[in-house]
C-alpha cells in the first residue's frame, strides 16, 4: 500500500470521527418522559435548585398550593449522615383534592402529591407517584364520585404535561 493512499484512507476516517463529533449534539435526544404505571420520571441536565424552582412556578401556574418543600439532604447532614442532593415538593389542589376525599376518605393516604428531586452527576431526576395509579386502587370503591374520578384524571395530565414541558426545555 502506497503512502499516498495509506494517507488518504486515514485522513477520510479522521474527517469522518471528527464530522461525527461535531454533529453529535443535533442528534442528542432531548430528555424524554418515562412513563409506567405507578410514576412519571425524566432526568434533566439542570442542578436540583433550578429544577425545583421550575417546577413550583408549574404548580402554582396550575393552581396547585406548594405545602411543603423538604430538603432531604439537609436533614440527613444534620443527623451526621452525608447524602447527594434529595429534595421532596410536597402539593395539592385542594378544592380537587376535597372533591375525592368527602367521599373516598382513603385518598388522604395518597395525598398530598409529591415529586421527588435528586441530583447525581450533576444531572437531576424528578419522579412522581401517578394520580392514574391512585384512581386504579381507589376505583374500586363505588363511592368515588365522577366528579373524583375526573379529577384524579386531570391531576395525571397536569403531571405528564409539566415534566413534558420541563423535559422539552419549555420552562
Amino acid at each position: 500500500m502506497s503512502a499516498k493512499h495509506f494517507f488518504t484512507n486515514w485522513g477520510l476516517a479522521l474527517a469522518a470521527l471528527l464530522f461525527s463529533l461535531q454533529a453529535a449534539p443535533l442528534w442528542a435526544k432531548d430528555p424524554v418522559v418515562l412513563v409506567t404505571p405507578v410514576k412519571y420520571e425524566v432526568t434533566l441536565d439542570d442542578a436540583l435548585p433550578a429544577v425545583r424552582d421550575m417546577l413550583v412556578s408549574a404548580l402554582e401556574a396550575r393552581n396547585y398550593a406548594i405545602i411543603n418543600i423538604l430538603n432531604v439532604q439537609e436533614g440527613l447532614a444534620s443527623r451526621g449522615i452525608e447524602a447527594h442532593p434529595l429534595q421532596l415538593i410536597e402539593f395539592c389542589n385542594l378544592t380537587k383534592a376535597y372533591s375525592i376525599t368527602r367521599n373516598v376518605p382513603d385518598f388522604e393516604m395518597f395525598a398530598p402529591c409529591r415529586l421527588a428531586l435528586f441530583e447525581n452527576d450533576g444531572k437531576t431526576t424528578v419522579m412522581v407517584h401517578r394520580p392514574a395509579h391512585v384512581l386504579s386502587i381507589l376505583a374500586k370503591n363505588p363511592k368515588l364520585s365522577k366528579e373524583g374520578k375526573a379529577n384524579l384524571e386531570q391531576f395525571d395530565r397536569d403531571l405528564k404535561a409539566m415534566l413534558t414541558e420541563l423535559a422539552s426545555g419549555g420552562f
